[in-house]
């Protein structure tokens, strides 16, 4: 599977129209410094998803995903099938988020922060009384951290399920698993949450 998505034309007017990873690439290679800003546009939040199943820490995720670019930007070159980009990233990620780990002294955070963009709950309504977002919010924080406490592999089908919003075969692909596989590690998941759930 090949990522395509919408690009800008020069003058800054939106052309929708399909273009590869690999055609980027290409265009990269050939000096077009915007086709790299494209990949990053496009694949930031998944790179994301794959750092913060890692290092469950979003300010270190996002430091794993600018190191991940910044090592894509110097190493693309060396990537002979240009229809891997996806799975070329993800590895690049994986390792740079696990060498941030083996580099971490401290005990790993739980703290997952406030960044409204990686909520797991659905935005509340505007009418609630302040208690009810009070309680919504400490509900929502309480949830992410237990997400993070899930085994690696729970986390990371986790993340590409509910947070890059893949489907199951896209992230069979990304994960080189099969997608009974991915199933499986999904519904342990939920089984786990589910009893956190039950006793909140």
């Amino acid at each position: 599977m090949t990522a395509r998505g919408r690009v800008f034309d020069a003058s800054g007017r939106r052309r929708i129209f399909l273009v590869t990873d690999s055609q980027l690439v290409q265009r990269f290679l050939t000096g077009d410094e915007k086709a790299f800003e494209w990949l990053v546009t496009r694949h930031s939040r998944y790179a994301g998803a794959i750092a913060l199943s890692i290092v469950r820490d979003e300010h270190e995720a996002a430091d794993v995903v600018q190191e991940t670019f910044i090592k894509v930007y110097r190493k693309v070159s060396t990537l002979k099938d240009l229809d891997r980009f996806r799975p070329w990233l993800r590895n690049i990620v994986r390792s740079t988020a696990l060498d941030r780990l083996r580099k971490r002294k401290k005990t790993l955070s739980l703290d997952i922060g406030d960044d409204d963009n990686n909520k797991v709950l659905e935005p509340i309504a505007e009418t609630v009384s302040p208690d009810d977002v009070l309680q919504s919010q400490e509900l929502q924080q309480e949830i992410r951290a237990r997400i993070m406490e899930l085994p690696e592999a729970q986390r990371e089908v986790v993340a590409l399920k509910y947070i890059e919003g893949l489907s199951y075969e896209e992230i069979a692909l990304q994960t080189s698993s099969s997608i009974s596989s991915v199933e499986s590690r999904l519904h342990r998941a939920r089984a786990r949450l589910r009893e956190v759930f039950r006793g909140l």
